[in-house]
């Protein structure tokens, strides 16, 4: 089979929970199939459970030898904003900075993490995320255990940022996604992104959203900036609703797919929102 016409798979794996998608190709239409599998009793940091049900599906029909494209819960994540320094001509002297950063602000336990920084034009900052390798790896070594190929890997902010993109503000606003036990959220300002902010939540998730509801209407100069933009699951919602009330309702945005998901990455989002 051509590698242009081989199906493909899209996983999402957090500490609690597991989904996949898998998106047919070809010529013949199928239905597109998806996989729910819940985890109790996990710590939140931890990725064993996660990552053992997902090499065990991908060694099974119909999620064996596809493409494959991986979504990792920010519980494992870890980012900052890298400021541009001119003085660093290399892309080896950029990340050394940026490890610099990390550690400073996570402490020296991410030392030897997985570290990416964000494309950016010279001058403007930089995102830079950190992940665990032993993860990676053992995500590599479960999407080729079966014939399968690994095309992306990538943190749910950076995903569902790039998913919600073309519905959210140049700037002055709060992009925010939240999974079970944890929080991440990007400020947008007109050159990109110029905050992160990430936590592991208990059961007050809305607290935490209230807060930067206030940092962002502290940031603002007009009523129609600052508001926050919430990409979550769809059941957390109406929870939500009867918590916050009168003008905090009219600052929160929830996130809402004007049509049908379909790539693979959109409907593994899909079904991250739904399935909670």
């Amino acid at each position: 089979m051509s590698p242009l016409w081989r199906d493909e798979v899209g996983a999402y794996l957090s500490p609690h929970r597991l989904c996949l998608v898998h998106m047919p190709r070809g010529a013949r239409s199928r239905p597109v199939t998806e996989h729910e599998q819940h985890f109790e009793s996990v710590k939140d940091n931890a990725w064993e459970a996660p990552l053992a049900a997902l090499a065990a599906m991908l060694g099974e029909a119909p999620w064996r030898a596809a493409r494959i494209r991986v979504v990792l819960a920010d519980h494992w994540a870890r980012y900052i904003i890298v400021p541009w320094v001119g003085a660093l001509w290399s892309d080896e002297e950029r990340q050394a900075h940026a490890r610099e950063l990390l550690s400073s602000a996570f402490g020296e336990g991410i030392a030897d993490w997985d570290l990416r920084i964000a494309d950016a034009p010279p001058g403007v900052p930089r995102v830079a995320c950190a992940m665990p390798r032993e993860l990676i790896s053992g995500v590599v070594a479960a999407c080729t255990a079966h014939g399968g190929r690994l095309l992306s890997l990538q943190p749910q902010l950076i995903d569902a940022y790039a998913a919600w993109r073309q519905s959210l503000p140049q700037s002055q606003a709060w992009f925010v996604t939240i999974e079970q036990g944890s929080l991440a959220a990007a400020r947008l300002s007109g050159s990109g992104w110029d905050r992160v902010h990430s936590l592991r939540l208990g059961g007050d998730w809305v607290r935490e959203l209230r807060r930067l509801q206030t940092f962002g209407r502290l940031a603002s100069s007009r009523p129609e900036e600052g508001r926050v933009y919430v990409d979550a699951p769809h059941s957390w919602r109406e929870r939500a609703v009867g918590l916050v009330q009168g003008a905090d309702l009219n600052d929160l945005q929830w996130l809402e797919e004007p049509n049908t998901p379909v790539s693979t990455l959109a409907r593994l989002g899909r079904a991250r929102r739904l399935a909670a």
